[in-house]
């Protein structure tokens, strides 16, 4: 290999670097782990697409432990699935197909839930003339709208995504 696309590859990884860095603080201020975030990140832009234990713990500098507890989240929260490869002995993880729409669909769920019990409430407090009841008014809009239009956007993307399978 010249020292021309050695070049580009090292500044081609220091970029995917970057981004896991980045787009794991963004994880992180979600309430998420920081290290869930890079190894969601590191997923996204990793090759090949499917990475073992070791691979995560060197590309990422984390902890063994601490890659052993995040992908356990990972893959029990529907984010990443193990894979085996013929002839190997250790385990690889990569991306579920279309993780973030199942992702959304999960928070959907949740959505339609607090819609439902906004309804139940907004109903049985209906006789109270109080700000608390137009602030779960307000709720119970929102959550309607949400889960009126928010599965369309899902559909919507699935019908239009490189990644049909």
């Amino acid at each position: 290999m010249n020292s021309n696309m050695k070049a580009v590859e090292e500044e081609i990884y220091k970029k995917k670097k970057e981004f896991v860095e980045e787009a794991s603080l963004i994880f992180e201020e979600q309430g998420h782990s920081r290290i869930s975030g890079q190894i969601l990140a590191w997923l996204h832009v990793c090759e090949p697409e499917a990475q073992s234990f070791s691979d995560l713990v060197e590309h990422l500098n984390v902890s063994k432990a601490s890659i052993s507890n995040m992908t356990r989240l990972l893959l029990q929260s529907g984010f990443i699935e193990k894979v085996r490869k013929p002839g190997k002995r250790q385990t690889y993880f990569k991306l579920v197909d279309h993780a973030w729409c199942k992702v959304m669909e999960r928070h959907l769920e949740k959505m339609k839930q607090l819609r439902d019990i906004s309804a139940k409430y907004k109903e049985e407090l209906n006789n109270e003339d109080d700000a608390d009841i137009d602030r779960l008014n307000e709720m119970h809009d929102f959550y309607v709208f949400v889960t009126e239009h928010f599965p369309e956007s899902i559909e919507e993307y699935k019908k239009n995504c490189r990644n049909t399978s």
